[in-house]
């Protein structure tokens, strides 16, 4: 039979951008809409290492990378991420560990494990990083609760192309996270007086900001972006705001995610995390597969792995605090 026989492949780095690497992955950008690779086209960084040691991420040294304007098919952007440089074993095992927990299908909920994890910490470590560059990131809660998978992202870096993202593939209901002293600010009253949400979520009143933001009817997608910004603004007061509207704040829990396991502390615990205001963007993401369902831990890993984003648990997120803070204690 006629063609090549590919016996293996070896992946090559090259040391430092040049006058050659350079014009390809300007190419990247200006014509194939791929994202995060901006710093390494700034004139600074024309000879950046590639293989130079990664540091750890921590909330501390992430760097958050200049937003575009490139939008996706339909208006939709989702993160498209480089494949990572493999520079050293515990990197690639790191990786494979990731990979392979993604390509695992059997796995019906969320669990934690011995050491107190479930997806690992380094699913932690790459959420927080996600959320640090303005990304969605898919977190799901224990097998036991909700079973559900909801978007997260930091409220301050919400674009109106993130939100349609939101939009697409989820309920529709957009929910902002937010510390209670900042609901008390803003005078936010609970939605209802006596709460029956078997799971306590702490809703209240609904929002849209007002006409000085630009807002109209307050349901596109750029204009719930552009109330989820101003909830984010630390300077915004409750007279920005009209009532009803069509983003619905939560009331989080003062201990995050060690004192309720919800994706309302987690959306917090995220965003504080990755540097960002303690106020994060939460809706439940709806089955492809059967929509009149919510997506369940095998669906969501696949929807991860095709879209490419980062998958973690409100199990191990508690977890990581309780690594980096110490203490801790367990409800969206």
């Amino acid at each position: 039979a006629l063609g090549v026989n590919v016996e293996g492949t070896i992946p090559m780095v090259v040391p430092k951008t040049n006058e050659f690497n350079r014009r390809y992955l300007e190419a990247k950008v200006e014509r194939m809409a791929h994202t995060g690779i901006g710093v390494l086209l700034d004139e600074e960084n024309s000879a950046i290492d590639l293989t130079a040691a990664k540091p750890s991420v921590t909330a501390k040294n992430v760097k958050v990378l200049p937003k575009t304007s490139i939008q996706g098919i339909n208006g939709i952007m989702a993160p498209k991420k480089l494949p990572p440089v493999i520079t050293n074993g515990a990197n690639s095992a790191a990786c494979a560990v990731t990979q392979a927990i993604l390509d695992d299908t059997t796995q019906t909920g969320v669990a934690a494990k011995d050491d107190g994890y479930c997806f690992g910490k380094k699913s932690v470590i790459d959420a927080i990083a996600a959320v640090a560059r303005g990304e969605l990131v898919v977190v799901v809660d224990d097998e036991s609760r909700e079973n559900e998978g909801d978007f997260i992202m930091a409220s301050d870096l919400v674009t109106p192309e993130t939100m349609a993202t939101f939009i697409r593939y989820s309920s529709g209901v957009v929910c902002v996270g937010m510390e209670s002293k900042r609901v008390d600010e803003l005078k936010l009253p609970s939605m209802t007086a006596f709460n029956e949400d078997p799971k306590e979520t702490a809703f209240t009143v609904s929002v849209d900001a007002n006409k000085e933001h630009g807002i109209t009817t307050g349901i596109s997608a750029l204009e719930r972006a552009k109330t989820i910004k101003v909830l984010s603004d630390p300077s915004s007061t409750f007279s920005d705001f009209n009532r009803p509207g069509h983003i619905f704040p939560l009331r989080a829990r003062e201990g995050g995610v060690l004192e309720r396991d919800g994706h309302t502390e987690a959306s917090v615990d995220l965003a504080r995390l990755a540097g960002c205001n303690p106020c994060g963007v939460l809706c439940e993401i709806v089955s492809e597969e059967n929509p009149v369902e919510m997506a369940r831990l095998p669906e969501l890993k696949k929807f991860c792995k095709k879209h490419g984003f980062v998958l973690t648990s409100i199990v191990d997120i508690a977890q990581y605090r309780r690594e980096t803070e110490g203490g801790g204690n367990d409800d969206e």
